[in-house]
């Protein structure tokens, strides 16, 4: 009874046990044929029909090398192949069993090959063959001879029942060992498609982090450059001098922008802590922002700074470039304050503007700054609260626990830990 696998699987893991041995199988075959031969061979002394037999019986080792072990390993029970083999088997192992009852040891090996090649119907008719051939021979020759003849037949029955038993017990690791396969196959076809989806989903996180990386570099310097250069436009001929200054501005911003850009691409920390420290880099975006819309800038950064998990400092930046960017384009403010304080759990950022606020339960889920930056700080284990009211500013607090950030949280490798040292 082969039953191929239900894929091709490379794995040897997922063949059957004696596709997994067919030597053994081989080995089997050969002492159990060597075993029927010499019982053949001294059941009568030597003698013509005697060397006939075990010749005659000996042309099975071509047909199970060429028929039967093939069939046994690579075709589908009630094969051709399988069918001719144990026909083959019948037609050469009756008149050895008729010579000499002993050479009935060979059903030791066609028991269950029989069951390993088809199915159970065909094998218990082969299994039967097997048995009632020589029967008849014996019948045939020995009928003058009640005494002899019972003997014959009691030894076929215990033979017959015998075989069928180690056949039906052979099926059943068929059987077994067929579900196994199936079972692997199916198993196997399971943890594939869980890579395939881990994959897509390492892949769909990879782009929202992207998308947010754009949105607070990339996308907030181009949005600096328009405002700058419609500033200028107006400043032109009636201001020289202010003129040069956004003039200044917009280079310094357009280099910032492509450093963020190399950034980017070479997946390092944010341009802005290549070289200092968080409490700097957020001062220079306050900074920036007086030179951009003269507005006051209040910041101020509090408790004794320590060194911070990459993923940390990323975060804060970037909520932080986030906040001054809403209030850039949408808040009308002429007060700001960026508050940055360290603690023993990590960090706690406020920006407050005095700026004509809005209804933070509208339409949550416009615009992508504000949900890309919630999503970020949620990334290491912090929390976002945003208060705002019409015409009472804004509010934004953020605060970054360093014992919640989780292991593997992105953490872009950055040299401002060396620069530290």
């Amino acid at each position: 009874m082969t039953v191929p696998p239900a894929a091709p699987q490379p794995s040897a893991r997922a063949a059957h046990a004696w596709q997994r041995n067919a030597r053994l199988w081989d080995f089997h075959f050969g002492v159990v044929l060597v075993v029927a031969e010499l019982f053949v061979a001294f059941s009568h002394g030597p003698g013509l029909w005697v060397w006939l037999m075990n010749g005659w019986l000996l042309l099975s080792v071509p047909l199970y090398a060429v028929i039967g072990r093939p069939a046994l390993h690579g075709d589908p029970e009630n094969s051709r192949r399988a069918i001719a083999f144990c026909a083959g088997m019948a037609v050469l192992y009756t008149p050895a069993a008729i010579l000499a009852q002993e050479a009935s040891v060979a059903m030791v090996a066609l028991a269950p090959l029989s069951y390993m090649l088809l199915d159970r119907t065909r094998a218990m008719t082969f299994l039967l063959i097997y048995n009632i051939a020589p029967l008849g021979g014996w019948m045939f020759l020995m009928w003058d001879d009640p005494g002899s003849l019972l003997r014959m037949v009691l030894i076929a029955v215990v033979v017959a029942g015998s075989s069928m038993s180690i056949g039906g017990w052979v099926e059943s690791i068929v059987v077994q060992s067929t579900e196994r396969a199936e079972l692997i196959c199916r198993l196997d076809e399971s943890r594939d498609e869980l890579t395939r989806l881990s994959v897509a989903h390492g892949a769909l996180l990879e782009r929202e982090r992207l998308a947010r990386e754009i949105h607070d570099t990339l996308a907030q310097g181009f949005t600096s450059l328009v405002m700058l250069s419609q500033a200028l436009e107006g400043e032109l001929e009636r201001n020289p001098e202010q003129a040069r200054r956004y003039v200044d501005l917009m280079q310094r911003t357009a280099r910032e922008n492509l450093a963020e850009s190399r950034s980017l691409l070479a997946s390092l920390a944010p341009a802005q802590l290549d070289d200092s420290s968080l409490d700097d880099a957020v001062r220079r975006l306050g900074e920036r922002l007086v030179e951009e819309l003269g507005i006051e800038v209040d910041c101020q950064v509090s408790g004794a700074p320590c060194e911070l998990p990459p993923a940390v400092e990323v975060v804060a930046l970037r909520a932080t470039q986030e906040a001054l960017s809403n209030i850039r384009k949408h808040a009308h403010a002429s007060r700001v304050e960026l508050l940055l304080a360290h603690t023993d759990l990590g960090l706690e950022l406020t920006v407050r503007d005095n700026g004509r606020g809005f209804v933070t339960t509208a339409g949550p889920g416009r615009g992508y700054g504000l949900p890309g930056m919630r999503a970020r700080v949620a990334e290491v284990g912090g929390t976002t609260e945003l208060t705002s009211a019409p015409g009472e500013g804004t509010r934004l607090t953020v605060r970054l626990t360093v014992a919640a950030c989780p292991r593997g949280a992105y953490a872009p490798t950055t040299p401002l830990q060396e620069a530290r040292r």
